[in-house]
């Protein structure tokens, strides 16, 4: 057999395996992650955010060993099976009625999802494909519209601009762009990032408050969110059918912008100014349906109330759904 082909014939079922397995694993990793979060519902959004990221690392990180596990040594169906095949084979009469049947119906299941091996690949596949080019169009739409032909530029807004991003200690070059059809301030690039902000956010809101509402993606650049987000965008396709992941993501992604948001207001030295522009921003909403769904990253309101009065979650009953969880 072709190296190649022989290679294939050993990564692909493992893969396979690894990505079934990640039903369960991904269970207890969810829960525990959930515990962390009501535990730490008093703490700082960057302790909450540090134990999101490594959750979704956790989360990619147990199907690539699985796969690696399976391909160094001789494939076990799993854990327990590894275990209680072996005594069933030799000591048959010490096994109860109930374990033999058991192990038989085990086996069973696993021989039935061996042949089946090639339609999980091939689902997998076709929904992580479908997933990774809705990322490539998105990233390369955002990209367009950050090359001058498709954006504007302002002086003034561009001098404004650099300069807080001298306050930030951000010393690559930062351009803003101006375009029509965005729906909120986006950041475009990590080496040469450009700021895009929406001709008809400029055109309704004071200065000073569409200054606070651009210090948060200046926030956003100084912490090299870009690539922190491609990286978890990639995890979100690899791991897309197991809604752990997406929650996860959500958190983290919620996290992020309470960071983002303590940073422009401790650059601002005006809390309750961010919190004025991301109310202005939400009645704009409202008003204007090209900003409809603006503000990605978490609900503005929610946002604003932290920015305004920041109180901890009360310890409630949902604490024990991760503990019950844990402990099945």
């Amino acid at each position: 057999m072709p190296p190649l082909a022989d290679f294939l014939s050993t990564f692909m079922p493992s893969l396979a395996w690894a990505l079934l397995d990640f039903v369960w694993q991904d269970m207890l990793v969810g829960w525990g992650a959930a515990l962390l979060f009501s535990l730490m519902r008093s703490a700082r959004p960057q302790a909450r955010y540090l134990v999101g990221c490594a959750a979704l690392l956790l989360c990619i990180a147990l199907p690539l060993s699985g796969v690696i596990l399976r391909m160094s040594a001789t494939p076990l169906p799993a854990a327990v099976t590894a275990t209680i095949l072996p005594l069933a084979a030799s000591e048959p009469a010490a096994m109860p009625p109930v374990a033999l049947a058991a192990t038989a119906q085990l086996a069973g299941w696993r021989d039935a999802l061996q042949d089946r091996l090639p339609l999980v690949l091939a689902l997998w596949a076709c929904g992580a494909g479908l997933l990774a080019l809705r990322m490539v169009l998105g990233l390369a739409w955002v990209r367009s519209r950050s090359r001058a032909g498709h954006s504007r530029r302002d002086p003034l807004l561009q001098l404004q601009l650099s300069r807080m991003a001298q306050r930030f200690g951000i010393g690559r070059p930062v351009t803003l762009g101006i375009v029509d059809d965005l729906t909120s301030p986006v950041t475009a690039g990590w080496w040469r990032p450009v700021v895009l902000v929406p001709a008809a956010l400029i055109a309704r809101i004071p200065p000073e408050l569409l200054e606070a509402l651009v210090a948060h993606e200046l926030a956003h650049i100084r912490r090299h969110d870009y690539l922190v987000n491609l990286v978890q965008g990639a995890i979100e396709i690899v791991l897309f059918y197991h809604p752990t992941v997406w929650w996860l993501s959500g958190r983290v992604r919620a996290e992020r912008e309470q960071i983002a948001d303590d940073l422009a207001a401790s650059m601002l030295g005006e809390p309750r100014r961010l919190a004025l522009a991301l109310s202005e921003l939400d009645r704009l909403q409202l008003l204007t349906p090209t900003l409809a769904h603006a503000a990605h990253g978490g609900n503005l309101m929610t946002r604003i109330q932290r920015l305004v009065s920041p109180t901890s979650e009360p310890l409630n009953w949902k604490i024990a759904v991760p503990i019950l969880g844990l402990a099945a």
